[in-house]
């Protein structure tokens, strides 16, 4: 949802920045304030809802799981109230109405409840308070079951498009990966490798490999890899190195695997200092033509890439952000989630200032693989 309300300008230093003592702050206040709303009051009520859409490339439906946990649900007289708390560091005395996409949030889960209960009308409240100060201020507005379930088929028109590539790329890809077979023939201790490695990411754990310079590690550790996610073992690839060299082989082993007819998406990271269209990176509005709107731009430039690239490099990044005037950067992150292969440097997972918030932050990180090329170079680092 927030991806496809997302919109306005990249600014540095912004709200989007996250540290755990903001967050263990944030969860605080949650906690305080639906503490003082009194027994009536539940508290982090799991909800979801199941929603139906048609394949555009396959003659059947597909179903979509759509979940999430309200802060606050109570009722005030006849009326039951969603509540949605934020944490806040602006001044919530100057709040005029509420931010759009937190209350898209909350009128998520008044769908939910509206659709369960078959509710009339129900109410979506959203709580702001100050993160220092504490002060607190709300704001609620009621909609009809008609209203509230319009609003959410429109966010569905919205995300279709979305939903309806993924499932049918996923599909797409496994039956690929079905057809694909090692590209050589087996040198001594390759076939042994990759069995070794798929044995490990089926049954989540580390495996540790040394091996000379030659015996074709790459390869053999990509290959069953790609066949595991073909199986739904893993959902991502993330190939970690510490030289640009080498994440240059590993875009050749997944062009070569390519070449027999895999269907593959990868997606190399890039530094933001060596993509950033300005002399010195400045990721600020007024400074920035790209950074201007580019939250309203970014969606259709992910997507125009998507549907017609397998190979992300860098190069075909800066072509699709310069076509839609977006920062190359911010554009690499957000269609990395949507990569099969991410190809980076050990920053991006392993350093706590720049790793990858939106895969490994998260409650649900899902089931990735690493591949760490010459781990040895992590204890430099």
């Amino acid at each position: 949802m927030e991806f496809v309300f997302r919109e306005g300008d990249i600014v540095s230093g912004g709200a989007g920045v996250r540290n755990v003592e903001a967050m263990q702050l944030g969860s605080r206040i949650h906690r305080k304030i639906q503490k003082s709303m009194g027994v009536g009051y539940e508290s982090e009520v799991p909800l979801f809802t199941i929603q139906k859409f048609k394949s555009a490339e396959y003659e059947e439906d597909f179903s979509l799981k759509i979940e999430g946990r309200a802060d606050g649900i109570f009722t005030d007289g006849d009326l039951t109230v969603i509540d949605e708390i934020k944490g806040v560091y602006l001044p919530v005395q100057d709040l005029e109405k509420p931010l759009f996409i937190h209350q898209a949030q909350a009128m998520c889960y008044a769908y939910i409840v509206a659709e369960n209960e078959n509710l009339d009308e129900i109410g979506v409240q959203l709580t702001y308070c100050h993160m220092e100060t504490e002060q607190v201020v709300r704001f609620r507005e009621t909609f009809s079951r008609i209203e509230i379930v319009q609003w959410f088929r429109n966010l569905m028109d919205e995300y279709e498009k979305w939903a309806v590539y993924q499932y049918d790329w996923k599909k797409q890809r496994n039956a690929s990966i079905t057809e694909l077979t090692f590209p050589f023939s087996y040198r001594p201790g390759q076939k042994e490798l990759a069995a070794m490695l798929y044995h490990t990411v089926e049954k989540g754990k580390r495996l540790f490999v040394e091996a000379t310079t030659g015996v074709g590690k790459t390869i053999s550790t990509v290959f069953p890899a790609v066949k595991a996610m073909g199986e739904e073992v893993c959902d991502r690839i993330f190939y970690l190195t510490a030289k640009t060299i080498t994440r240059t082989v590993a875009e050749d082993c997944f062009e070569l695997l390519g070449k027999q007819k895999l269907l593959f998406k990868t997606l190399t990271i890039t530094a933001k200092e060596k993509m950033c269209v300005m002399e010195t990176v400045s990721c600020n509005p007024g400074e920035c033509e790209r950074a201007k709107g580019h939250y309203n731009r970014v969606n259709e430039a992910v997507y125009d890439m998507l549907i017609h690239e397998h190979k992300m490099s860098r190069d075909m990044i800066e072509k699709y952000a310069e076509k839609h005037q977006v920062c190359p950067f911010e554009m690499a992150l957000d269609a990395a989630l949507f990569a099969d292969a991410v190809i980076c440097d050990y920053n991006y997972v392993f350093d706590p200032n720049v790793y990858l918030r939106r895969f490994f932050s998260t409650e649900k990180k899902g089931n990735m693989v690493l591949l760490v090329d010459e781990a040895h170079n992590l204890v430099e680092r």
